[in-house]
């Protein structure tokens, strides 16, 4: 099990990642946009790959070219490392896709 991160941990960390996130309670939630369909799944497949390495699976939302992330790590009750861990990867991911 993850250890929750603190208010303090939380706003230190949200900097590293790209304006797509945000913090909304016990949830770090994101979202993308892609020019299409293709590469929004292509995009989820990359990043399902490493979700399995971790054994940890955001919830997402896809609609055409439309991606909604809700991170937050179930056994810990919240925010740890684990979901910026992700959500980093998830950033550089779609870099590829701009």
């Amino acid at each position: 099990m993850s250890g929750l991160l603190s208010k303090n941990q939380l706003n230190q960390k949200i900097k590293t990642l790209s304006n797509n996130w945000v913090i909304e309670g016990i949830y770090l939630k994101g979202n993308y946009v892609f020019n299409n369909f293709n590469d929004a799944f292509n995009f989820m497949k990359e990043v399902a790959i490493k979700c399995e390495i971790m054994n940890h699976h955001p919830k997402w939302t896809n609609v055409y070219n439309k991606l909604d992330v809700e991170l937050y790590t179930h056994d810990s009750g919240g925010i740890t490392e684990k979901d910026f861990e992700l959500s980093l990867f998830m950033d550089k991911q779609f870099v590829k896709f701009k």
